[in-house]
């Protein structure tokens, strides 16, 4: 079978392929879906050979509980995610939008339809997800902003010319999640993970992601912290810049055993 793949003409033929084996992938192995929506890259059509297929699966009632699974179906891997509604809504609710990540309501709302027996189930899950996207995140407190801070603060320290360059290497990597990830939330914007977040930097501040890119790349190539450390003060600077001295956090008294 022709498999969607980076090697094909154009966006449009790439999703059409990605659609027929999602829509044999529910029919072989979830006949009882009402709902299939294919998203991440396979639905945007600018997958690569390996990409997986992200397919949200939505029954009439979960009765032991939402669940989430890597299955391969063609030589391909299908990342399936398996909800009724109102697991759905608490997932949206509940999990995304506390953690700043959309990737299920994202799915489901900007997703490519596979299969729909229950048109009023599909309307209900793309209004929860829909109105998910629109509220947003929920906001960072001010002990959280002042925490992350602290953190950032503190991997930028462990970027000095005079280290090994393991260190550098182990320090700049989680200081780009870290301060990617504070720059998206701090401004109010869905945040990302993994490769996803050059995406969502962009979406936001095409500027601002461009910097992210040579600084980084500066750092791991030549080892020069210097972009980096400017970049961390531009992100910082506007909610009170680095934070080491002065920070304080008590843990909540009933952390104790006995």
């Amino acid at each position: 079978m022709a498999m969607a793949s980076g090697q094909l003409g154009s966006g449009k033929s790439m999703t059409t392929n990605a659609l027929g084996a999602a829509s044999r992938f529910v029919a072989f192995h979830y006949s009882a879906a009402q709902v299939a929506i294919l998203g991440g890259s396979r639905a945007r059509g600018d997958e690569l050979s390996g990409s997986d297929y992200d397919i949200v699966l939505l029954f009439e009632s979960v009765q032991n509980g939402a669940w989430r699974e890597m299955v391969e179906f063609e030589g391909q891997h299908v990342e399936v995610f398996a909800h009724d509604l109102d697991t759905l809504a608490y997932f949206c609710h509940a999990v995304d939008r506390p953690s700043g990540l959309p990737a299920l309501p994202s799915m489901v709302a900007e997703g490519i339809v596979v299969l729909s027996r229950s048109p009023p189930a599909l309307t209900a899950a793309r209004e929860i997800a829909t109105e998910t996207l629109r509220l947003g995140p929920r906001p960072l407190d001010t002990a959280t902003l002042r925490t992350r801070r602290f953190v950032i603060s503190e991997l930028a320290v462990a970027l000095r010319p005079d280290r090994d360059r393991h260190v550098l290497l182990a320090a700049g990597a989680s200081l780009y999640t870290s301060l990617a990830d504070f720059a998206l939330r701090a401004a109010g914007r869905w945040s990302a993970s993994g490769k996803a977040l050059p995406r969502a930097l962009t979406t936001m501040d095409p500027a601002l992601a461009t910097r992210f890119e040579t600084a980084f790349t500066t750092l791991f190539s030549m080892g020069d912290v210097a972009p980096v450390q400017s970049l961390v003060d531009t992100v910082l600077t506007p909610y009170g810049g680095r934070l080491r001295g002065g920070y304080f956090m008590r843990a909540p008294a009933e952390w104790r055993e006995g």
